[in-house]
């Protein structure tokens, strides 16, 4: 038997199979129903409605509607669902009858008919339960007694009265904290909808984003069950008594239950603004269509854009009078300012780490006044408090700061540490590959980081080992190399742009998002590139002496050779009279390691007489 549950204008949201046997009983399968949603949320828009007329009587299955329908001729709804009864889509000030089975008093499922009928008459409605036998349900009496039966129950409906509402203490039938933590489930799901718990955090849908609950929001509804009653093993009754611990111990549970771990992995490509959720097609085009829990999204941006909105910042703008003022004189100044949109579209979009080389990046300027500190307040103001974070490089080590970045579209920093950067870890932020880290007081969470890294940086800093090929291809740095005048400045430009030239920010970075995905990466100016490499040889003696020192010469007769002591000597003098710091200068294992690492086409030997590098040939030092 297959049921169809639709929404008022008649589209199918849901499908329940129901297999049964060539005499019409159930089949002995497991399971003997399965429900198919098509959309989220279904259970508050849709049912398997029979017309017929008022008032409209709600049934758990499909079973129980067909045979009240039957007998009554009246609307039936089946919700597909006990729980589903209290979120059906009733017409408002209604009334409706409840056609329940006929559960033993003090029984879960009689708790959970008690808390449907609670919301409905939270909503306005009026209830009346109409109830068959104890232990049977109208599908029973209609086999057993006839329609008469069933039509005489129905019109005989109780009214549900305000003190049978689930006000006050609860009724638990074992007590156990896996009971508790389907209750709590069930009372958050019919207060926000949907719960999903992924990434360390519930979370529930607000009807533009998905948010994060608090901590209070969560742990209040458990406190209700603080006194519930129960029935021990040996029939005594009994109560919950309930302390920090066994909270925390419900509220893991109810985890496990709304367990969703790749919820959030794999949204559409769009930014979610105001005006609605642009998408973006394979060519860069956005098209704007209206907010849905399906694009998973967990930001809105405060912006609003309209199709065909202009992303070129217009003379008089502020922001136009930022990007000039920052570049004005630079050979480089428009392709900065277009990589600059680009970074803002890559956080709006979350985009990040879907670059075919996603990369964090760095606003270097070694004055003060050059514009990076006022572009990195307007990249914040591009997006709400809740989508960013400021997570230094050298803290991302830290598994306590590290989570952190959880839901974040822009991990932005004033300034980075001079202190060294965990490497490996800095890669993994970046690239958004899988990291843990713990909050304080909870579970250990595996995540993956989408937020766009932006830095703004006086000095930069050096790296824990060198700097390897991977974190250099991690990397982008955008030098500012502009004092601007004092008469061209305005104070607090960045925030004032993302507060008074909101949809003009957003229009421009959907502009940088839209080549972004044609690109599938960043457009890097060459000046940009030659400074990352000025960076990368003043940072790394390793990497310097082999660009200035080392040619590569193919091997052949098992030469050239040089031993890897005299290669550390030479390597040692030079980067000495370059003016490196003795403490950057690795010992002969590390500079072994770091050559066979970034010198492609060499090999490394071992002998007798010592080990040996092949195919390296020294020019100078």
């Amino acid at each position: 038997m297959v049921a169809l549950a639709t929404d008022v204008a008649g589209e199918v949201l849901a499908i329940q199979q129901v297999y049964l046997t060539a005499e019409g009983k159930k089949a002995p399968v497991n399971p003997v129903k399965r429900t198919n949603k098509a959309v989220e949320g279904w259970g508050e828009r849709s049912a398997m409605r029979l017309p017929g007329r008022e008032p409209l009587v709600l049934c758990e299955g499909v079973e129980t509607a067909l045979s009240v329908w039957q007998a009554t001729g009246q609307e039936v709804w089946a919700c597909l669902g006990v729980s589903n009864i209290g979120r059906a889509p009733v017409p408002e000030k209604a009334t409706v009858i409840i056609a329940r089975d006929g559960d033993a008093p003090g029984s879960k499922a009689e708790g959970m008919i008690t808390r449907a009928a609670t919301a409905l008459a939270l909503r306005g409605l009026t209830v009346m339960i109409a109830t068959p036998p104890e232990g049977e349900d109208f599908n029973d009496v209609l086999q057993r007694e006839g329609v008469e039966a069933i039509r005489n129950r129905i019109a005989g409906a109780d009214p549900f009265r305000p003190d049978q509402a689930e006000t006050g203490r609860k009724r638990l039938y074992i007590g156990s904290d896996v009971e508790m933590a389907k209750r709590v489930r069930e009372d958050l799901t019919e207060r926000h909808g949907r719960i999903v718990h992924a990434e360390g955090e519930f979370w529930r849908y607000s009807g533009t984003h998905w948010e994060a609950i608090p901590a209070h929001e969560l742990r209040l509804p458990v406190h209700t069950y603080d006194g519930a009653s129960f029935e021990t093993p040996a029939g005594e009754p009994s109560n919950v008594k309930l302390t920090q611990t066994r909270v925390n111990s419900i509220l893991n549970e109810c985890a496990a239950l709304c367990a969703e771990p790749g919820f959030f992995d794999t949204p559409p490509a769009g930014i979610n603004c105001a005006s609605g959720f642009l998408r973006f097609d394979a060519t860069g085009a956005p098209h704007l269509e209206p907010h849905h829990r399906n694009q998973r999204c967990r930001h809105t941006l405060p912006g609003r854009w309209l199709p065909a909105t202009s992303g070129i910042p217009p003379e008089g703008s502020m922001l136009r009078r930022l990007l000039t003022g920052s570049f004005k004189g630079d050979p480089d100044a428009q392709a900065k300012c277009d990589l600059l949109a680009e970074v803002c579209g890559s956080a709006a979009l979350g985009y990040a780490t879907r670059l075919v080389q996603p990369r964090a990046v760095v606003l270097h300027g070694k004055t003060a006044e050059n514009g990076k500190s006022q572009i990195l307040d307007l990249a914040r103001g591009l997006l709400p408090a809740s989508a960013i974070c400021c997570v230094p490089a050298a803290k991302m080590g830290d598994e306590r700061h590290v989570t952190g970045l959880v839901g974040k579209l822009l991990n932005a920093s004033d300034e980075l540490s001079p202190e060294a950067i965990a490497s490996n870890i800095f890669k993994s932020v970046v690239t958004g590959e899988p990291i843990e880290g713990r909050d304080v007081y909870k579970s250990r969470v595996e995540f993956r980081s989408v937020a766009q890294n932006l830095f703004a940086a006086n000095q930069l800093p050096s790296f824990k080992g060198g700097v390897d090929r991977g974190v250099q291809r991690r990397l982008l740095l955008i030098p500012f190399t502009r004092t601007i005048p004092l008469e061209e400045r305005i104070e607090d430009i960045g925030k004032r742009i993302a507060s008074e030239e909101a949809d003009l920010l957003l229009a421009w970075a959907v502009e940088g998002a839209s080549r972004l995905i044609r690109q599938r990466n960043f457009a890097i100016p060459e000046s940009c590139r030659e400074a990352l490499i000025e960076w990368v040889l003043g940072e790394d003696p390793v990497l310097a002496w082999i660009d200035a020192c080392v040619r590569v010469t193919p091997i052949v007769n098992g030469g050239p050779m040089l031993a890897t002591r005299d290669a550390h000597l030479r390597f040692q003098n030079w980067a000495l009279a370059e003016g490196f710091k003795t403490e950057k200068i690795p010992a002969i294992n590390g500079f072994v390691q770091r050559v066979q690492a970034q010198v492609a086409g060499i090999q490394h030997k071992r002998t007798s007489t010592g080990r040996f590098f092949l195919g390296i040939t020294v020019t100078q030092g």
